[in-house]
């Protein structure tokens, strides 16, 4: 199997490429893409960019042109969810767009036309996920939906407003409903893993930057895990 990965930071990917071997660089756009090995397993590096177009275009390439059997997209989210903390992993049962907004004609919530209001993760990836859990140490990890938008989200208000459209919701960020719109679309097995860097509140410009390395190094390790269990 061909695995893709996509950060949408340096930060998000840096240490996942030093970690390649037999490894070569290939640059679209903006969007970066490291080929090669990763725990000897095939995988396709990239770092998309931030916000949802450029984590569609990304996870586009990496199908049609790199043609990876599966997507992770990985990185750093704010807490939605007054259960989780610092540095928590989550795994993506369904991804959604909160910003996305057609309801007058009908549509749920972050529904886009001809989906449903939810891109489900694929089962077989979750379950790997699973699978991993019982040796992680020093950090909890949690199962729900990972809202994405175009916007930094560093208000309580609108995160108290997320919960009440969608009720299973755990962090926010800005690429992953994208990916898993753009997987969905084309058929490819997907999941989103975000590391809480913030709590998506006023203190969050200054704590994304605080905690960007604990974050990113935990999801790290479970990326590792979880490409050995694939």
């Amino acid at each position: 199997m061909k695995l893709g990965i996509i950060g949408a930071m340096d930060e998000e990917v840096a240490k996942l490429s030093s970690l390649m071997t037999d490894k070569k660089t290939e640059t679209i756009g903006v969007h970066e893409f490291f080929i090669g090995k990763l725990n000897n397993k095939e995988i396709v590096l990239s770092r998309s960019g931030i916000g949802k177009v450029c984590a569609a275009v990304t996870a586009t390439l990496l199908i049609e042109k790199f043609k990876v059997d599966a997507v992770i997209n990985t990185g750093i989210a704010g807490a939605v969810s007054t259960k989780l903390k610092i540095a928590d992993i989550v795994f993506s049962t369904a991804a959604a767009y909160h910003d996305y907004d057609i309801t007058v004609f009908g549509y749920k919530k972050g529904q886009v036309p001809m989906f449903e209001q939810y891109f489900k993760a694929d089962e077989k990836l979750l379950q790997k996920s699973r699978e991993i859990t019982s040796a992680i140490k020093g950090f909890n990890v949690y199962e729900g939906v990972v809202l994405s938008g175009d916007q930094f989200i560093s208000d309580k208000a609108k995160t108290r407003k997320m919960i009440e459209t969608f009720p299973e919701a755990l962090v926010t960020e800005m690429e992953g409903a994208a990916i898993a719109h753009v997987c969905t679309d084309l058929k490819v097995p997907f999941l989103v893993i975000r590391s809480v860097s913030d709590m998506a509140d006023d203190d969050s410009p200054k704590a994304s930057v605080d905690f960007m390395d604990i974050a990113v190094n935990n999801s790290v390790k479970i990326v590792c895990a979880l490409i050995d269990k694939i």
